[in-house]
């Protein structure tokens, strides 16, 4: 039995020796890849080294363990069945061996080949350098550079690729990520103009017919790795998990759809690595990129305190051709004209400018976010890079792409190009894509007013001095300083001579020195108020039509009336109150001062009245003390307010006790007096 024995150990040893090496270059080519750097003092003679001492590891390691499992497994008088085990033959060592020169070239090349693929060929906005092609020696800084990020991305690999164990970002993942979140909102927020563009209304031709498209923003790149990163931790943050795990990218459509390539290096760093950050984002499913969509638009309405913004969402097919061809008819390409070069040489858009040639435009694969030339509306790369989301307006919504990528030929990135995945809704290293924010044209407020309700506008302050000096001079330039319109257009300044306000110098300053120009205009009629208003509706009604003529972004009310209000919208507008905000100042930074411009008791004098004006003796500028949550000045005190009911007036003046004031309460009168004036109320009656 031992040399039964002995003899089958000999027949293996034989085998295992005359056996091929079961792994090849190919197969150790990715993990070439992630072990360079390591030891950059190496040599290229270390190199082949320690691959063939790989080599031989593994035969040694096969031999030792053949001899375990015959002396394990030592033939006894119970028959087993051994499985047979099929093995995939590669290139002998001794092949290997001879080949060391080639081998040292392979390996070069798979490395100069991905640097030069992140960090030499990525378009730079403009200038598109199109070098040919050479075995670079890779600097001692890249490769520290290299591997920092490396570890950087295997970290976030760690994160996306943990199927049903979350692990915790720690603190310093979180700060960095909250960072970026902030500034995506703060752009989102105030609609900045680098990173959103304004699309105005318009027509175009597509498909044979003229199609109208409403106003909106569209982000000026392809939602970026970064983005959609910041997306995808702040809902692992949240423990969104479920959420998490619907939007994270599918990286392994990299091998899956292009398996003819050796994209595993795309497949394992594209989204994790830092040299990607600002590539757009691919291998996401419509369902994540709708999630995103979401997400910003309810980050950015929690920042804003109740008052919204219009959805972030996915463009329709027409509003993206219409955006992509910068607001011109017959356009080819974004760019405008037929050629796909400028006048350089220089490719204009990443796409296959050869069948199976990818590189000639500058870029292997997708290209960074704000390569090549914007469009007339600033947007970028909205042909070529990748295929961008799109739902077709005219067919019930279907989903489908404009724009054609990195890999589509000229005809397919073209504004009206075919649209290879249109129905498409699963991840592909193809498509990308970049949002729009619903734009409602603003409703401009008429002049000098704050609103109240869509149909409402209340001045923000009662009519100044200033404010009846533009309305004389006015009726002075058109009728002249004789007729009877001027003459009966001028205030009482002899008011200041009644008992309660008796102050002679007020006759002759109040109203015309420039001190005054923004303290409420008194010794005015009912008469008069009611003219001025009329007046006002008339002029403001020729400055909209004016401004409609250049400003296409905002609508401008054109059926409106300047009047004296109703008792009924002067009391609404006076219960409104102080903002939340207002209050917690008048409790804290600004407790015990005076809220209002009323009588006051001799020692009151002492105490500052509000914010800007103190001590006010009479009346006080128009933007005296604190508004109301709609905006409102002075509502209660300062002058008394004229209602459209003549010999009415609300909301008591500087010479009302303040315990007589009462919103509901209404004040008489039967002429000019030193203590009434009058705010106007702009009614819309249709937009």
């Amino acid at each position: 039995m031992d040399n039964d024995a002995n003899k089958l150990l000999n027949d293996l040893f034989n085998k295992a020796k005359n056996e091929p090496s079961k792994v090849s270059f190919e197969e150790t080519k990715e993990r070439f890849l992630t072990s360079v750097g390591t030891k950059n003092n190496a040599t290229k003679g270390n190199d082949f080294a320690r691959f063939f001492n790989l080599k031989l590891i593994i035969m040694i390691a096969s031999i030792i363990t053949t001899v375990a499992l015959v002396l394990v497994l030592k033939p006894t008088n119970t028959t087993k069945t051994v499985e047979k085990i099929t093995t995939t033959p590669s290139t002998p060592a001794t092949l290997v061996v001879a080949n060391e020169k080639q081998v040292l070239q392979e390996q070069q090349q798979v490395i100069t080949e991905y640097l030069r693929k992140v960090d030499k060929l990525t378009p730079q906005r403009i200038e598109l350098k199109q070098e040919k092609e050479q075995n670079l020696l890779i600097p001692a800084d890249s490769l520290k550079k290299y591997q920092e990020a490396l570890v950087q991305s295997a970290r976030i690999t760690e994160l996306l690729d943990t199927g049903y164990k979350f692990p915790k970002l720690t603190p310093e993942e979180i700060l960095a990520n909250n960072k970026q979140k902030a500034k995506m909102i703060k752009q989102l927020d105030k609609l900045d103009k680098k990173h959103y563009a304004f699309i105005p209304t318009g027509t175009f031709k597509a498909d044979d017919k003229n199609w109208s498209v409403q106003a909106f923003y569209m982000q000026t790149t392809e939602v970026t790795n970064l983005e959609y990163r910041t997306f995808l931790f702040d809902l692992l943050i949240h423990e969104r998990k479920d959420e998490f795990l619907a939007a994270k990218p599918d990286q392994s459509r990299w091998v899956k759809d292009y398996s003819y390539s050796y994209n595993k290096p795309m497949e394992e760093q594209y989204f994790s690595h830092a040299a990607y950050n600002d590539y757009p984002v691919v291998a996401i499913s419509r369902k994540g990129a709708e999630m995103y969509c979401k997400w910003l638009t309810e980050e950015v309405n929690k920042q804003r305190n109740g008052t919204f913004i219009n959805d972030v969402r996915l463009p329709s097919n027409y509003e993206w051709m219409y955006a992509a061809a910068g607001g011109k008819d017959g356009q080819s390409y974004p760019w405008g004209g037929p050629y796909l070069k400028n006048a350089k040489g220089c490719y204009l858009a990443n796409y296959q400018p050869l069948k199976g040639n990818f590189k000639d435009d500058g870029a292997f694969h997708t290209a960074k976010v704000d390569s090549y030339y914007a469009n007339d509306y600033g947007l970028y790369c909205m042909s070529g890079n990748v295929a961008e989301m799109v739902y077709y307006e005219n067919e019930n919504q279907l989903p489908g792409t404009k724009g054609g990528s990195w890999t589509s030929v000229a005809a397919e990135i073209q504004i009206n190009g075919a649209d290879k995945y249109k129905g498409m809704s699963n991840a592909s290293v193809d498509i990308g894509f970049r949002p729009v924010i619903t734009y409602f044209n603003k409703m401009i407020n008429p002049t000098g007013t704050v609103k109240i309700n869509d149909q409402l506008y209340m001045d923000e302050t009662e009519i100044t001095n200033f404010n009846w000096q533009e309305y004389v001079m006015w009726l002075a330039n058109k009728h002249g300083k004789t007729a009877i319109e001027y003459k009966n257009a001028l205030p009482d300044t002899l008011v200041w001579r009644d008992k309660l306000a008796y102050n002679e110098p007020y006759t002759k300053y109040y109203y015309s020195h420039p001190a005054y120009k923004e303290f409420p205009v008194i010794g005015i009629s009912y008469e008069q108020a009611v003219q001025y208003c009329k007046w006002r509706t008339e002029r403001v009604k020729e400055l909209f039509k004016t401004k409609q003529l250049t400003d296409k972004k905002n609508v401008y009310p054109s059926n409106f009336e300047y009047r004296l209000p109703t008792k009924e919208e002067w009391e609404a507008a006076a219960k409104i109150g102080y903002s939340e905000k207002t209050k917690k100042l008048l409790e804290t930074k600004h407790k015990g001062q005076l809220l209002a411009n009323l009588r006051r008791k001799l020692e009151d004098n002492v105490v500052v009245a509000g914010n800007p004006t103190q001590n006010a003796d009479v009346t006080a500028p128009v933007k005296s003390y604190w508004p109301n949550a709609a905006g409102c000045y002075n509502l209660i005190g300062n002058v008394a307010e004229m209602i459209n009911q003549q010999g009415l007036a609300k909301g008591g003046s500087w010479i009302s006790n303040p315990n007589e004031i009462d919103i509901e309460r209404d004040i008489t009168y039967t002429k000019p007096t030193a203590w009434l004036g009058f705010r106007c109320v702009a009614e819309i009656k249709s937009k």
